[in-house]
């Protein structure tokens, strides 16, 4: 079962970008957005690296299972060790749904996408979740300064 989220692993191409903005078409969401464009494209090449150098220094990842991951290093590291194990061969893709520019250096966006199992272009139900992340703009980047998500959908595991 899926939950109807299907997109590359990469976003390549003018009119594949348009579909991603969707209506977030200024160009100031537009260059916040690019922050989980890096993510995810590092992620594609299963880059550690990659993947931290998205974040400020001092970054941090909290994600579901108690996973708490404060700076780049951590960060690094922890991507690495997924990529050689779990996460091996994996993608990451998704969604924006909100942005919201707090100051001309901050913004929040929150998205909807998951993990696309080696192989898939469609994300399991258990694999579906609901991010936030807090970009800030340092020496004229964007980058992470904190990313959250929890599972969403049918596959969501904690019920209220």
């Amino acid at each position: 079962m899926s939950t109807g989220t299907q997109v590359a692993p990469a976003i390549d191409g003018e009119k594949a970008l348009d579909a991603y903005y969707g209506s977030f078409t200024s160009d100031q969401e537009k260059e916040v957005l690019t922050v989980p464009l890096r993510l995810v494209q590092a992620w594609s090449r299963n880059d550690a690296a990659g993947v931290a150098n998205a974040f400020t220094e001092d970054g941090v990842m909290i994600l579901p299972g108690d996973v708490f991951k404060k700076g780049r290093d951590e960060i690094r590291s922890f991507m690495a060790a997924a990529y050689a194990g779990p996460f091996k061969g994996t993608g990451v893709t998704g969604r924006p749904v909100d942005v919201r520019i707090i100051a001309d250096d901050a913004a929040l966006i929150r998205t909807h996408g998951g993990i696309l199992a080696a192989g898939q272009t469609e994300i399991a139900e258990e694999l579906a979740v609901r991010s936030t992340w807090v970009v800030v703009k340092r020496d004229g980047q964007w980058q992470l300064a904190g990313y959250q998500n929890s599972p969403r959908g049918a596959g969501a595991t904690l019920r209220w």
